[in-house]
């Protein structure tokens, strides 16, 4: 009866245990709460990427404080920050924090950069191993969803290996070798004109903090009273645990062929079909050459990622004899160029005949704006007919200077013959009948 009754209070301690956790508002994540902690990308002297005024520690740590306090609104989450101010921290040293944490995820906020600036959007950089595999891709996944809602770019979700096999980049490869599922997320490019709109201001930055904030909690299936919401619902992206490292893809793009679908000749404009195919991963950016590859347009998106074809129209500019080249890039930005097609010269936008000035110009000769208008119109047809009439002047000029030059040389010619002539005729052996007259002088002399 005794042990019953130990068993009953038993029961009811748990009971009462249970209720007060409930009444603290703490969500059993396992068994423990969730223990987030947050790496503000670099620090100190380690100042991360710099680009017209802007750099990353600081924007990683305005992210990093706004992203903190959001997911402190949820219920049963403990934050904590790698750097609290603007110390730097080896990676390793990062990593055994979240460990001394028991962290459930680490999550290093960063902002990108390219040598070429010229690529632009966001992404998320995972462990290619085991479960830190599976738990990175599940967030990655929430995470791009809401980056690419707000309207970036989405460049993937990727993992990156280095010359050991091992995961390529330290904070992963340190936060994995501890059993801490970790992610990079490069926000987005501060080098790029397309996506500065993003974090030019303290308050846009804190937008992300609370965009990934939110993406943290739909991982974690968390609620919030406070803001409204609950994710213990949220459907995750599940993937199987992987037997052996997820390889990035490190070759070009499979295929890339362009025709041409349209050329107006009256504008410029050349309608160009593109297939392009990467088995590998996918086609995430194309540009284009008029000049035959020697310089090529910024990146253009490749909508929709799904699909093999695309279709653009490029303006080649008046005077040029196009040959074009499409350049596609795939998730990893490895590069595979077209077939060249060579086009016809193109002109168009010809100036104005006077005729054709003469229909268009007013009427009404006293209307004040009408005349203001015509003698504009005149000034500036002046430097045009003005350089008209030099090159006419400059194309006499060389025409007279042609036929001059012709005429010296011929003369020089027919002089050199006269002379040649002249010299054969003197040396020419006098005649017989000559040679005769003076054999027979003599004779005569002699009678």
């Amino acid at each position: 009866m005794k042990n019953m009754k130990f068993s009953l209070n038993m029961v009811l301690g748990c009971f009462l245990g249970l209720l007060f956790f409930c009444s603290k508002g703490v969500t059993v994540y396992g068994a423990k709460p969730v223990t987030v902690v947050l790496d503000p990308g670099h620090g100190g002297a380690n100042l991360g990427a710099e680009y017209n005024g802007y750099t990353e520690k600081d924007m990683t740590m305005i992210v990093a404080e706004a992203m903190k306090e959001e997911l402190e609104k949820y219920d049963g989450v403990e934050v904590y920050l790698t750097r609290e101010g603007d110390g730097d921290m080896s990676l390793e040293e990062r990593a055994e924090f979240a460990a001394s944490k028991n962290a459930d995820f680490l999550f290093c906020l960063h902002f990108n950069m390219s040598l070429s600036h010229e690529l632009f959007g966001s992404e998320v950089w995972i462990s290619a191993f085991g479960e830190e595999h599976q738990a990175g891709y599940a967030f990655a996944g929430a995470e791009m969803e809401l980056l690419e809602n707000m309207g970036l770019y989405p460049r993937g979700i990727k993992t990156r290996l280095n010359d050991k096999g091992e995961d390529y980049y330290g904070i992963i490869r340190h936060s994995t070798a501890r059993d801490i599922p970790s992610a990079i997320i490069e926000h987005c490019h501060l080098d790029q004109e397309r996506d500065e709109s993003f974090y030019s201001s303290r308050e846009k930055l804190k937008q992300f903090g609370i965009l990934d904030a939110t993406a943290a909690a739909k991982y974690f299936g968390l609620k919030s009273d406070i803001l409204g919401v609950d994710y213990s619902g949220y459907r995750k992206e599940e993937i199987p645990v992987p037997n052996a490292p997820v390889k990035p893809d490190t070759s070009e793009p499979d295929v890339c062929v362009i025709d041409v679908d349209h050329v107006d000749e009256e504008t410029g404009e050349i309608t160009v079909s593109v297939y392009a195919a990467d088995y590998d991963s996918y086609i995430l950016y194309y540009s284009y050459s008029l000049d035959g590859g020697e310089s090529f347009s910024s990146l253009y998106e490749w909508e929709p990622r799904s699909s093999d074809m695309l279709q653009f129209t490029a303006k080649a500019p008046s005077g040029t004899v196009p040959e074009l080249v499409v350049n596609v890039y795939n998730k990893y930005d490895y590069i595979t160029a077209s077939n060249h097609i060579f086009l016809p010269s193109m002109v168009y936008g010809e100036e104005e005949t006077d005729d054709e000035r003469k229909e268009a110009a007013p009427e009404n000769g006293t209307d004040d704006e009408a005349v203001e208008a015509g003698s504009m119109a005149a000034k500036n047809t002046l430097p045009a007919a003005k350089e008209k009439e030099d090159k006419e002047k400059s194309a006499q000029q060389a025409t007279v200077l042609y036929f001059l030059q012709v005429a010296f040389i011929c003369a020089s010619i027919l002089f050199v013959l006269f002379l040649m002539a002249g010299l054969l005729i003197r040396k020419r052996p006098p005649s017989k009948k000559k040679r005769r007259r003076k054999k027979q002088k003599p004779k005569d002399v002699v009678k």
